[in-house]
């Protein structure tokens, strides 16, 4: 009895590149076994699938932009209705398309993201006939909240991605449009970006490492993320080091959260989730910073003297990125032993 249970536990548990590496990991299986499960896992003979699904996305990009510059080159000769009910139409066709597809497969994937698309064609179209004089980030605000419904049922990365793009165009057009800034606290939209893209890369890194939903094991969000989340921040450090008498207190603010989230950065994926390019992300924009500093530095105490300042910052850029290199290739050697360590 206790047999048969086993083996259903066993029957039940996904055989996917994750549980390869952990039993690798804990010393469970040999290289050469965890080598070959993961050539039956990912053979390199599935070129063919991988050519199809690069063939199937470039294709619905392709006509998505046909649909937008049709409507764009021959809008005065399209009347009203035709424009709203052939968006209205192809938008209906790629939900029930999804629907039908089922959203586990990459076809019926696609066709939601297409849908997700035509949403904001047709607003935009609908917006230019009837003239409705709203600001353009209350067209992405409805965008992205007419969206997310489906975004949720999606199971799907690229989809997440698109609706943070749109979300983050909203809210950059609507401090923008609306919040109307101040000086003193327009660099706060750069926090704000920060904490909103920061808290996605935590839930994405939460639901995939802890809650292990494979849908968001895929790696390239994780680095996406990243990359978005360290650019926000790094952005107003840039500005404070470079005209600290001018930074106004949203610039110190936003600053401070930077250096805070680039600490956080750091820690978690070189300590908690180990990713040599999530920390290779983090190293560059400290180099950045350092560079930037140093800049300034130098620019202050040899202001006439622009050949002895150039010589020093190329002195100074060998020994920073040189450094920078040494230490990720030092890490990426013990994050490899204590990988094989079980």
């Amino acid at each position: 009895m206790d047999t048969e249970k086993h083996s259903d536990t066993l029957d039940q548990i996904p055989a996917n590149r994750r549980l390869v590496e952990e039993l690798y990991a804990h010393g469970k299986i040999t290289r050469d076994a965890r080598d070959y499960a993961l050539s039956l896992l990912h053979p390199h003979t599935q070129w063919g699938l991988w050519v199809s699904r690069l063939l199937l996305t470039l294709g619905t990009v392709l006509v998505l932009s046909g649909i937008v510059y049709f409507f764009a080159f021959n809008w005065t000769k399209i009347p009203p209705a035709v424009k709203l009910f052939s968006i209205q139409f192809c938008l209906i066709g790629c939900l029930v398309g999804a629907y039908f597809c089922s959203l586990e497969r990459l076809m019926g994937q696609i066709l939601l993201l297409s849908a997700t698309v035509l949403v904001g064609v047709f607003m935009a179209v609908f917006g230019q006939i009837y003239q409705t004089g709203a600001d353009a980030y209350q067209l992405f605000m409805m965008w992205s909240l007419l969206t997310l419904g489906w975004t949720f049922l999606s199971n799907f990365s690229a989809q997440w991605v698109a609706w943070l793009v749109i979300t983050n165009i909203f809210l950059v057009l609507w401090w923008q449009q609306a919040a109307l800034p101040t000086r003193n606290i327009e660099f706060m939209i750069f926090a704000y970006m920060a904490l909103f893209n920061g808290t996605a890369l935590a839930l994405r890194e939460y639901f995939s490492v802890v809650k292990a939903y494979g849908w968001l094991e895929v790696r390239w969000t994780r680095i996406l993320l990243t990359l978005v989340t360290l650019g926000v921040m790094l952005i107003p450090i840039l500005v404070w080091i470079l005209n600290p008498k001018g930074a106004v207190d949203s610039i110190m603010l936003s600053s401070f959260i930077g250096l805070i989230g680039h600490g956080v950065f750091y820690y978690v994926y070189r300590y908690r989730i180990p990713d040599m390019w999530s920390l290779a992300a983090v190293i560059l924009s400290v180099c950045v910073i350092i560079e930037v500093g140093g800049f300034k530095i130098l620019s202050e105490m040899l202001d006439r003297t622009e050949s002895i300042m150039f010589f020093l910052m190329g002195m100074m850029t060998l020994c920073v990125f040189t450094s920078a290199i040494i230490y990720l290739r030092k890490t990426a050697q013990e994050m490899e032993a204590h990988h094989r360590s079980p």
